[in-house]
């Protein structure tokens, strides 16, 4: 059996403890369903305080990930129209542009239904500007959970059957 490795930071000053996956310790895709059951117990953990979540996408890599249908859909859904976007320029080239949104139950559910965890560059997710969950490159996701919760989580991570072992900060 092969375990997701989670990387265990504490951070003491917030009173939590991150928890970190790298892709690179694995190789795992991002739509391996036990990548997205780990994403999916750390929602389950974190919605109650989730408040926005903040999506850097690239329009041409989106669709070309996705297709167009998929793409419009993903970014109507998570408000993209409405919300003000900052773009990424080097050069004069658009590299890619982000926003921020509310988390509302639909979206936080369309997340639920997501196949494949790298259908935008980044996704952070907010409690009032704070960042609890990050998916950043393909190369990590991650949590920060208050302390109180970290044995719920990673009994969570053991009921959905995640295989997982914890490596401390300094391993």
């Amino acid at each position: 059996m092969q375990y997701l490795y989670l990387h265990r930071v504490t951070q003491p000053e917030k009173q939590a403890v991150q928890y970190v996956y790298q892709f690179d310790d694995h190789n795992l895709s991002p739509s391996n369903l036990v990548i997205r059951k780990l994403f999916y117990c750390m929602l389950d953990m974190l919605q109650e305080e989730l408040t926005e979540v903040e999506i850097e996408y690239n329009d041409a890599e989106i669709v070309k990930l996705v297709g167009m249908e998929q793409a419009v859909a993903f970014l109507t859904a998570m408000g993209a129209r409405e919300a003000e976007q900052l773009e990424y320029r080097q050069e004069g080239v658009l590299l890619s542009r982000t926003f921020t949104t509310e988390l509302t139950p639909a979206r936080l559910e369309y997340f639920y239904s997501l196949r494949d965890l790298d259908i935008v560059y980044r996704l952070r997710f907010l409690n009032n500007e704070e960042e609890r969950i990050q998916i950043y490159f393909t190369k990590t996701l991650s949590c920060l959970l208050p302390e109180v919760k970290e044995e719920a989580f990673l009994a969570h991570l053991t009921e959905q059957r995640v295989p997982h072992k914890v490596l401390e900060e300094n391993s």
